[in-house]
Order: C-alpha cells, then structure tokens, then sequence
C-alpha cells in the first residue's frame, strides 16, 4: 500500500492492517523520534537537553548505594544509643473515683415475686439490655423476705450473678441501697461502658 495524503501520511482502506503499516522499517522515512535519539546519544542528552536515561540510572544507583550506606549508619547508631524508656501509662483511674461520674438511677428492676433461677436469668438479661442501650446505672429491686418463710432469697442470687458479671467486665461495681445487704431491698448496679480507664 502506497497511497499516501499531502502531508506524506498513509492513507488506509476499511480491511488494511493498521499495526503492519506502522512495524519499524529499515529505510522507513519516520524521521523525528529515532533521529533526535541518535542525535542525543552523540551528546548524551535527549532534544530537551535532559540526560539519557542510561545515565541517570547510573546516578541513581551510586544515590542508592550512598542512601543504603547511610541508613546502614544510623541504624548502628540508634542501636548503640541502647533502649530508650518505654513511655509510661497513666495510673488507672480509682473505681470510686469513676463512680462519682456516673449518673444517678436511670432505670430499675423489680424481682419481687420471682424464684431464683427466673430472678438469676432476668437479672443477667437486664444488665445486658442496659449495657447495649448505654445505660450506666441501674436498681435492682430484690426485696427483704419478709413474706418469705425461709427469709431472704433473692439478695444471695442475685449479688452472684452480680460477681459473675463483674468477673466477664461487665459491670464495675455495685452497693446496697442502705450500704447493708441486710437491710437493703435494693441494689445499686455501676455498668462498665468505658475501656480507657483501665
């Protein structure tokens, strides 16, 4: 195919291969790209007047040889200097301390009339209920036994599935309504939200 336009361009019919006609030539009349690349490899720089990249990568390889022997030397350096201190962690803040944040009651429980594996089981469902809508402080009602025969039930069970939960982290802490369990018909249950203070 020898048709060509004006401006000495090949001119293509629709079936013609086009990568055929563009495949390097012995003798082809491209002109430019290779030329000026002849031309600045006589001189060593490219038509931008930029060095050839053979060039360069020697450049780059004695940079990468002198940065590796650098880094070499820092790195026995640092290692000479010997440990330095480890920074350290606060202290942990004080339970009390962190209780005296905590809001008053939000929301309370009462386990009157229940028997003790019903009062076991809704006492657990409730703390983890209010732990997952982010309430902090909670009453559970157990009452006194004083209708009960054999006196007072529920503050045993219940203040175990409270050390249980203190033991899984929980719950924080809890206190008795009237400070004594004896006297107190109620508890007073601190639920473990934050980890950061630990």
């Amino acid at each position: 195919m020898n048709k060509r336009n004006k401006n000495d361009l090949p001119v293509f019919d629709s079936n013609h291969d086009f990568l055929k006609e563009f495949e390097k030539k012995g003798n082809s009349k491209t002109g430019g790209r290779e030329n000026s690349l002849d031309c600045g490899e006589k001189n060593k720089v490219d038509k931008h007047g930029m060095p050839l990249l053979d060039d360069l990568s020697v450049e780059h390889d004695s940079a990468e040889v002198s940065s590796r022997e650098e880094f070499i030397q820092l790195l026995e350096a640092s290692f000479k200097k010997g440990k330095e201190k480890p920074v350290k962690k606060p202290p942990p803040v004080p339970v009390k301390k962190r209780l005296k944040r905590y809001p008053p009651v939000e929301i309370e429980l009462d386990l009157h009339g229940y028997t003790a594996i019903g009062a076991q089981v809704k006492t657990r469902s409730f703390i983890h209920t209010s732990k997952q809508q982010g309430i902090f402080t909670v009453r559970i009602i157990v009452g006194k036994g004083l209708h009960s025969d054999i006196g007072p039930v529920l503050p045993d069970v219940v203040e175990d599935v409270l050390q249980e939960l203190k033991q899984q982290d929980l719950v924080i802490g809890y206190e008795w309504d009237k400070k004594k369990k004896s006297k107190s018909g109620a508890v007073i249950v601190y639920i473990k939200h934050f980890e950061r203070f630990e």
